[in-house]
């Protein structure tokens, strides 16, 4: 299928004439959240609070089109990859993911407020635009090379406690007497894109570009061994920068105090941007036809997502995290009341991921075509570092569909249909990678960088906790159109 100009470019070569291919997806993700109990420093008392269900949409696509001129394939791309979607929270996990006050962003028009679409919730959008030339060398061998111009969209709000960030707890008042008081909370947010052209003001360029090497080899008639090999965006060693607002406020307005920043109704957007790292990846895959007739066959993929930026030859290697996936926020104007500092670490607590697929077809008639899968991913999250916002556990799944030859016409409708759950993780209150207590300690230290606890605050792990245990599942549905030439069964 033409989806071969991301898995493996080499394949587009097999492929016969002029093809076109678009689908879409789409998906409920039910995430089962029960967060520990706190005292008044923030710290973990090991009692599972209520249960928080949260209930959020994805959406995915691929439109692409192919024609292959023997001996090479030429194909061009655009795809959704990997994007994620948290519109929905609790106010128990606020600091972590901020529930929407007010309306969806796609829903904010020019009567709203000016940080309608800052102030809750998060999403990632990654999109590739991709180009792809195969060829096709001696009918065995099969070379395949991918131009991949990537495009990330960022947006993401959580509550700061200013307990935790300079200001002692207040034993003799009211207010900020814990560490989770929202009235002594600041929200930060932000929105910002890539942009492949550099704009005016302090907007920069986001333009990059990635190579996918791709080859796969007929070991026999029946048998094809593939592997690809996609780099990190070339241009900044794998960072991208991401352009756009952001906003720091305070979501509760009672209780108001003058060295405050500014109620979230009336606050105002500031520059700012973002910066974090993309990676690369690695797979390897077998197919194989079975049956006498040719009628059965099976695909497996096993691959590597380097979440980690480390190398296969470094002193690193795959099992520890050069960076752990942080993302550093530059605040421009920042109000000179909030806790934060202009640059502004936010840590996600990333690891590499593995994953295997396999995925059996088997051809019905000429007309008609069933396919199974079965997966299983490690958590691109690790367990300590799960939360609201970036929760992940070992996942597995499975996936039915079929392709329906419309009238012996040369188009094809694919629809299927994937549920995937994921095992239970509990984050116990010592192990947990967000810690107040370290912040406490840090501040009551009079902020000695020396201090066990800087390297905790550096990173940006000195914050209310995430302990807790998490779940959950997720719904997926996908229809496909493909028109060929040439459309015999499932490729």
């Amino acid at each position: 299928a033409l989806t071969a100009i991301h898995h493996n470019p080499a394949m587009l070569a097999g492929l016969s004439g002029l093809r076109l291919q678009g689908s879409v997806g789409g998906a409920l993700d039910h995430q089962i959240i029960r967060r520990d109990g706190v005292d008044a420093r923030g710290i973990p008392d090991g009692t599972l609070g209520e249960r928080s269900t949260l209930l959020n949409p994805g959406f995915g696509y691929f439109v692409g089109g192919g024609v292959y001129l023997e001996p090479f394939a030429v194909a061009i791309a655009a795809y959704d990859l990997g994007s994620t979607y948290r519109l929905d929270s609790d106010p128990s996990l606020r600091y972590h993911l901020a529930p929407e006050p007010d309306r969806p962003p796609l829903l904010c028009t020019r009567q709203d407020s000016e940080i309608c679409r800052l102030n809750g919730g998060a999403t990632t959008t990654r999109t590739d635009v991709s180009v792809a030339v195969a060829w096709n060398l001696l009918g065995r061998l099969k070379l395949g090379v991918g131009f991949h111009f990537p495009r990330l969209r960022a947006r993401f709000a959580y509550d700061n406690s200013t307990v935790v960030s300079g200001s002692h707890i207040e034993e003799s008042t009211i207010r900020c007497n814990r560490v989770e008081n929202p009235t002594c909370d600041e929200r930060l947010g932000f929105r910002g894109r890539t942009a492949w052209l550099r704009s005016s003001g302090n907007r920069e360029s986001g333009f990059d570009l990635a190579l996918t090497f791709g080859a796969a080899i007929d070991l026999s008639e029946r048998i094809t061994l593939g592997l690809r090999w996609r780099t990190r965006p070339l241009l900044d060693g794998g960072t991208v920068t991401l352009s756009g607002d952001a906003v720091v406020c305070r979501p509760e307005e009672i209780d108001v105090a003058a060295n405050d920043v500014l109620p979230c109704s009336v606050a105002t957007p500031i520059d700012a941007t973002l910066t974090q790292r993309l990676p690369q990846e690695l797979a390897v895959g077998a197919a194989f036809t079975l049956g006498p007739n040719r009628l059965f066959h099976i695909d497996t993929n096993l691959y590597w997502i380097d979440l980690c930026a480390d190398s296969l030859t470094g002193a690193k290697g795959v099992r520890q995290c050069t960076d752990a996936g942080a993302q550093h926020l530059s605040l421009v104007g920042l109000d000179r009341n909030s806790v934060l500092l202009p640059t502004t670490t936010r840590y996600r607590g990333l690891q590499d991921r593995f994953g295997l697929d396999v995925y059996a077809t088997y051809s019905l008639r000429s007309t008609l075509t069933v396919v199974g899968g079965a997966h299983t991913a490690s958590p691109a999250v690790r367990p300590e570092a799960s939360s609201a916002a970036a929760h992940d556990a070992w996942r597995f799944g499975l996936t039915i569909g079929s392709a329906l030859r419309l009238r012996q016409s040369d188009f094809q409708l694919i629809p299927g249909y994937g549920f995937d759950a994921y095992l239970p993780t509990r984050v116990r209150g010592g192990d947990a990678a967000f810690d107040p207590g370290a912040a406490l300690t840090f501040d009551e230290k009079g902020g000695d960088l020396n201090s066990p606890e800087a390297a905790a605050i550096l990173a940006g792990r000195g914050r209310p906790t995430n302990a807790g245990m998490y779940t959950g599942f997720v719904h997926t549905f996908m229809l496909a159109l493909r028109w060929s030439e040439r459309s015999l069964g499932v490729e």
